[in-house]
């Protein structure tokens, strides 16, 4: 639901809420760590940013994405920080306009917000005054032991969500198998007279960290989050679907194509038939938001999106014995997996195994190992 709100008078404070916001984001492509500095960056993307210095005064648009980035993340690592008040609001930080107005910051926030989906403090409240614009938190979020308490709970969520996907040989592999977890760790949250949930903890991460349940926000952020983890390169999307607002992902596959995946409404109807579609089967009942001044319909341009929905089946049958973690190539990489099979440390997924198992013995050792490694030096075609 999207509405306007009017703040006290007294403060000239203007605001805009969406419960939905429509931006974009990419994997970062950062190795994993175990900091919380480095998770953030891990589970995180630049593409709104990116985009943002493609757009008139680009600039000025990504200095104010800077600051807001700024201030998260020292509000994500001092959980002893309180927030600070603006009218009925509370904030964490005040960011000059500069050279921007009331909506082009918005249009950043938005950008940013939807770049660091683990954030789950950013509130899709829009405030600012003539002077500046403010990062909103939910009241809910004021406690330091409830933030430290939240922050540790992503951080297990994600990691131990993504070490289900970690021997998977493709990204369709990674994609599918985030999206069948998440989908059997959450179910859609509603409020007592049966609609979806206006609390803060459903639109964001904390959902399925913490709650088990969420609307379309916390399914699409938090898949987006461990596909960031996993260097899966994806995409928020927000749109509308049978009348109303919602969002849901796009994810780049193994063809280097982007395709529709819309967690909520596969475990809603508990099927997996908008999984990997095209924009001809997605465009049926979804609308993209597209870029535009308005901030409340505001989207980035998504790249490579398939017409088409992705078969698996198809790839898989061009895929070659060797090539054990489906990238179309057979090099070194697939001799380590093996190794790292043969010796314990990284079991083969039951995807992959069967590419590794070169003489079809139904065991991968030392002998595929051998011919994969013939494979590699040239002396087997």
């Amino acid at each position: 639901m999207k509405m306007k709100i009017t703040a006290l008078a007294a403060a000239a404070v203007m605001t805009l809420a969406t419960a939905v916001s429509g931006i974009s984001a990419a994997a970062a492509g950062i190795p994993a760590a175990e900091d919380s500095n480095d998770f953030l960056l891990d589970c995180s993307s630049r593409a709104g940013y990116e985009y943002l210095g493609t757009m008139e005064n680009g600039a000025a648009l990504q200095a104010a994405y800077d600051c807001m980035c700024d201030a998260a993340a020292k509000f994500w690592s001092d959980t002893n920080r309180p927030l600070n008040r603006i009218a009925s609001y509370r904030t964490y930080a005040a960011i000059p306009y500069g050279e921007l107005d009331y909506d082009t910051a918005c249009i950043v926030y938005l950008t940013f917000r939807n770049d660091f989906p683990i954030y789950y403090f950013a509130d899709c409240m829009l405030v600012g005054d003539s002077k500046y614009f403010y990062l909103i938190a939910d009241k809910t979020y004021a406690n330091g032991s409830t933030r430290a308490k939240a922050q540790q709970d992503i951080m297990d969520y994600i990691i131990n969500t993504a070490k289900k996907a970690e021997g998977a040989g493709s990204d369709y592999e990674k994609a599918k198998i985030v999206h069948d977890a998440i989908n059997e760790d959450l179910e859609f949250a509603y409020d007592d007279c049966g609609d979806p949930s206006l609390e803060a903890w459903a639109h964001n991460v904390l959902g399925a960290c913490q709650n088990g349940k969420g609307v379309c926000e916390c399914y699409s952020r938090v898949y987006q989050a461990v596909l960031n983890y996993l260097d899966v390169d994806n995409y928020i999307v927000s749109g509308m679907a049978e009348g109303g607002d919602h969002a849901w992902n796009a994810v780049r596959l193994d063809d280097g194509k982007c395709y529709y995946v819309d967690c909520t409404w596969n475990d809603m109807l508990e099927t997996d038939f908008y999984f990997a579609k095209g924009e001809n089967t997605m465009s049926k009942d979804h609308t993209v938001d597209v870029p535009t001044d308005d901030p409340m319909r505001f989207f980035i341009e998504l790249p490579d999106i398939s017409a088409t929905d992705y078969y698996a089946a198809n790839l898989s049958k061009s895929r070659k014995k060797g090539d054990v973690n489906g990238d179309g190539f057979i090099n070194i990489t697939d001799i380590t997996l093996v190794a790292a099979h043969i010796k314990g440390k990284k079991i083969l997924s039951e995807g992959n195994f069967k590419y590794a198992d070169m003489n079809a013995d139904g065991k991968v050792n030392i002998t595929d190992l051998t011919k994969i490694a013939a494979i590699v030096k040239g002396k087997v075609k």
